[in-house]
């Protein structure tokens, strides 16, 4: 665990999840809806390895980064077509090869047994969102889903942290968002918020050099971390 700079913070009122690359691993079923989406233009199928680092800033940014990669750059006109092909196509891969982390599900509902609140913050539209959280059974242990298409700017920008704070009666100081990514550091730092990295997520810079708070390695060490940043003096 590193701790990237001295921060101070009561028990946090809330705690907030990005879900691609943080919650769970869902880069298996979207590199086969990118790669399906492939195929239907002829082009060459990516890498999970490659998939993993186009994701970040919603679908339509990853299917903007997938034809990137080959050279083509979409119109708005084009690139709406293919989103919505690619949602498509996507909807019934939600959660046939996704995983929860490690120890994941077990930290969000300690969270809630301990009564903090919990929520989901993600880029990724709010209906497929609840469907995979559904599938692994977290989400009666979450306070509030907010997604890409909820009505409020994406990551980075802070609004959908500020309407998870709205609904869990909290004010932003008094909550933490946990991530992998520099958009979840940016938007939780637009909020006024503590912000904490997993590494292994998705990324093409590493998390420790992301400016968070903190950085872990995973689930397993975010109860201690929190117990230390309302210790710290």
């Amino acid at each position: 665990m590193m701790q990237a700079g001295h921060t101070r913070l009561r028990r946090p009122a809330a705690v907030f999840f990005d879900l691609d690359g943080t919650l769970v691993d869902s880069a298996p079923d979207l590199a086969v809806a990118v790669n399906t989406l492939m195929s239907a233009y002829d082009l060459p199928s990516h890498t999970l390895t490659a998939v993993r680092g186009m994701v970040g800033h919603g679908v339509a940014k990853l299917v903007e980064r997938a034809f990137a990669a080959h050279g083509i750059t979409l119109t708005n006109r084009n690139l709406i077509d293919k989103y919505l092909q690619m949602t498509e196509i996507y909807a019934q891969n939600l959660t046939r090869l996704t995983t929860v982390r490690p120890e994941a599900g077990d930290v969000v509902r300690d969270l809630r047994k301990a009564g903090i609140g919990t929520g989901v913050v993600t880029n990724k539209p709010e209906g497929f969102a609840r469907v995979i959280l559904n599938h692994f059974g977290l989400s009666p242990h979450l306070d509030i889903v907010i997604g890409g298409d909820s009505g409020y700017a994406l990551k980075p920008e802070p609004e959908m942290l500020f309407a998870a704070c709205s609904h869990c009666r909290c004010e932003p100081g008094d909550a933490v968002m946990v991530g992998d990514s520099g958009a979840d550091v940016a938007s939780s730092r637009a909020a006024g918020m503590r912000a904490v990295l997993l590494r292994g997520g998705y990324t093409e810079t590493p998390a420790d050099k992301l400016g968070a708070d903190f950085v872990i390695d995973g689930f397993k060490d975010l109860p201690d971390l929190l117990l230390l940043m309302s210790g710290v003096r």
